[in-house]
This record gives structure tokens, sequence and C-alpha cells, in this order.
């Protein structure tokens, strides 16, 4: 089958400015790449109706699909409603799904019916309205000779919603796409380059497979595709999958598209463990990662964010000898920090962070960067010390990010 390709368009000055980070681009390539569809250009434009249509004239030449977020809001800077009448050669009308749409989602939220609210469902016409049920802009669907075209409002939580409910299906039908064949492994604790030093020989061996490698301040992820085409070679394509991840185990906390705060979290769960947290240098970052999941509550009794020596004294049970011998950011410090947390919460986990965070505040002993992070699982614990970077958020990032990995290896006896 011929491959179907995509042009994704980015309507806002805001992001050109930078002001905005265009994250919807970067989610529905993805998502196209997960049927089988090729993004072959990305292209942000600002919002002049001029701009528009020659964006959309020119993607129309090119590919099979375009999928375009952006100015379909209320406000005057939102103009791509205007732009799409006279691409498309329609006029404007009331649509009163959308209307009975947009009603419902205000009264859900106990706001106020006004003009500028009723103009959202005065909409080009489109060959079909995708009904909005995160916003009040609608998305509008357009095929013209053999081009699909989506639009879709810029707000990123809509945008996934009206990718999920609608866009993928309509993708899949009207080309009647097979599913693509693709295999995840997300590993933290180890950089990219000494990754591929551990596997260079399977890639080689399977090269005719394609293996992404994609960085992210937590980890690598890895992401194996199983070409369309290629069916006949799924047995060994599951050979090189499992090959890798035998190499590499030590380093994979997940299969599947969830965070290190998740993982560990369905760990302590399923062991009917309690946790608890002392931070410093992370200043919550850690407790924070640790309840965006949800049901969090069933494992996670608490935590504390001791800054100071006195608070780290007074809440935690750290000796003040054990201070002004080995100071804040040390492995002796950061053990005391855990015990004292898991002693007060009496949870059966504990994770403790002490760095230096940066700028300031280092010697030359003990530079910007330099953290210990400990953990606790019943009456076994294990420190580590680490020397990250100068970046002051970064080095909270990664400190959060250590505390649970460090934990879920304590757990589960990976050296």
């Amino acid at each position: 089958m011929k491959a179907i390709k995509a042009e994704i368009l980015s309507i806002g000055n805001e992001l050109l400015a930078g002001i905005t980070i265009n994250t919807n681009a970067a989610y529905i390539a993805k998502q196209l790449h997960s049927i089988g569809i090729e993004v072959q250009r990305i292209t942000v434009i600002a919002d002049q109706t001029e701009e528009i249509l020659q964006a959309l004239a020119g993607a129309q030449q090119r590919t099979q699909v375009v999928i375009c977020t952006g100015g379909l809001g209320p406000t005057p800077d939102d103009i791509t409603k205007q732009a799409l009448c006279r691409f498309f050669d329609v006029p404007l009308e009331f649509e009163p799904t959308v209307f009975e749409d947009v009603q419902r989602f205000l009264n859900h939220r106990r706001i106020s019916l006004n003009q500028v609210n009723r103009e959202q469902a005065v909409i080009p016409k489109c060959d079909l309205v995708l009904h909005n049920h995160r916003g009040t802009a609608p998305g509008l669907h357009f095929k013209r000779y053999n081009t699909h075209f989506f639009f879709l409002p810029g707000v990123p939580g809509e945008v996934r919603h009206l990718m999920q409910k609608d866009v993928l299906a309509l993708l899949a039908e009207f080309y009647r796409l097979k599913p693509i064949t693709t295999r995840l492994l997300r590993t933290t604790g180890i950089p990219e380059s000494r990754l591929i030093d551990k596997i260079g020989d399977l890639l080689e061996q399977y090269r005719q497979f394609r293996l992404a490698f994609l960085p992210r301040f937590r980890g690598v992820d890895l992401r194996f595709t199983l070409p369309q085409d290629a069916e006949q070679e799924r047995k060994t394509f599951e050979e090189f999958v499992a090959s890798v991840k035998n190499r590499l185990q030590k380093y994979i906390f997940t299969e599947e598209e969830k965070e290190l705060e998740e993982a560990l979290g369905e760990i302590l769960k399923g062991k009917g463990l309690t946790l608890s947290v002392a931070e410093s240098f992370t200043g919550g970052l850690l407790g924070d990662l640790i309840t965006n999941v949800p049901g969090s509550s069933a494992y996670f009794l608490g935590g504390a964010v001791t800054y100071s020596n006195a608070s780290k004294m007074q809440l935690l049970r750290v000796k003040q000898q054990t201070l002004q011998t080995f100071g804040a950011v040390s492995q002796e410090t950061v053990l005391e920090m855990a015990r004292g947390v898991q002693n007060f919460f009496k949870s059966d986990c504990a994770i403790a962070t002490t760095g230096i965070a940066g700028p300031g505040g280092a010697t030359a002993q003990k530079p910007v960067g330099l953290c210990y992070i400990a953990a606790r699982f019943k009456d076994k614990e294990r420190v580590k010390k680490f020397q990250f970077g100068a970046d002051r958020i970064m080095n909270k990032q990664r400190g959060a990010i250590a505390g649970l990995e460090l934990l879920r290896r304590l757990i589960l006896n990976i050296e």
C-alpha cells in the first residue's frame, strides 16, 4: 500500500513569538505515526489570512491529509474561519448542534452565555462537524479532491480530545488503514550513548527494522516499528525486541506509555506498600510527581520539604553532629533524612533528596549539581551520589526521577 502523507499546520502568532510551545504538532505527529501515516512537513504560520491560504494551497498539492490547529476561537485575532470560507468557497452558517454543545459546556461550568459564545456556533459550511466536548470551538472536516482537511482548535486538551474521538478513526476508515506494529521500551538511568554501546551489535544484526532512540530528561525511549509491508518478518521482529529487552533489562521500567512515577506506584500498590518522602533540593517535586498519579493516596502517606538544617533536625531528627561533620549535602545526612521520614509516617518505603541545585551554594568540594539520594524499603536502604549539571530546574527534575528509580530498583532487588 502506498504511504499516506500528511502535513501539520499550526496557526498562531504566539507560536512564532516563542510565547507558546507547539506541543500540538508533536502530539498529532505521534498519533498519525501510530496509525501508519507519515508526516512530511510541520509548518507554523501567523494569524494572517494570506499566510493561511498559501499554506493550505501548498499542503493540498503535496499531501493527502492536512491537520491544522488554532485560530478557531472568538477573539479578533482568530481568523481561521474566515480564511476557510475563502479557501473552500463556502459561507458561514449557524449550526444548532454546535450551539447546543456550547450551551452544555458553559452550563456545566456555571458560566452565563453571551454573544461571543454564540458566535462559536457560526462556522464555515463543512463536510463534517467534529463536536468538541472540552471547549466551545468545534473541529471541522473538509474533503477536496484527494485531500482530507481537519481544522482543530489550538487548546492542547481539545486537540487531544478531537484526535482521539474523531480524527484518527475517520482517517483509518477513509484509507482502510491497518494498525501499525510498534513496541516501546522506556528506560531511565542510562544515557543514549551507553545504550547504543550495549546493543550496537543487535542494531547491525536486525538492521531491517526501525529502532528510534528518543531521549527525554527522564530517560531514553526505544521505539521499534515493524513496517506494514514486512508482516512476514514479525517473528524476527519480536526476536529483535526481546534481545534488546534482555540486554537492557535493569534500565527498563515499562513497556507502555506511562511515566516512572506511575510504574513505581503500580509496584507499591501491587505489593501493598506505603511511601513517604523527605526533600531538600527537589523542593516538593517528588511529592508532586507521585501525587500526579490517580489513586496515589492508596500508597503515598505524605512528605516533608526540609530545606533548612533546622527543619531537617526538627522534623526528621537529623543529628546536629551529622550536619556539622558531613554537611547537609552528604550521604550521611540523606540517609538520616530517609530514616526520619520513614519513622515519622510509619511507611514501608521512603525516598530522601539533598543537593546543590545551583547556581549558588557550591564549594570547591561540593560543586553545583552534586546531590545525594537515599531510598529505604523496610530496613533495607540504598544511597547514591549524583553529579548533575548547572541548570537549577533540570537538576531538581533529574533528582526527583533518580529518587523514584532508586526506590524501584531497591524494591525489585535490581543493582
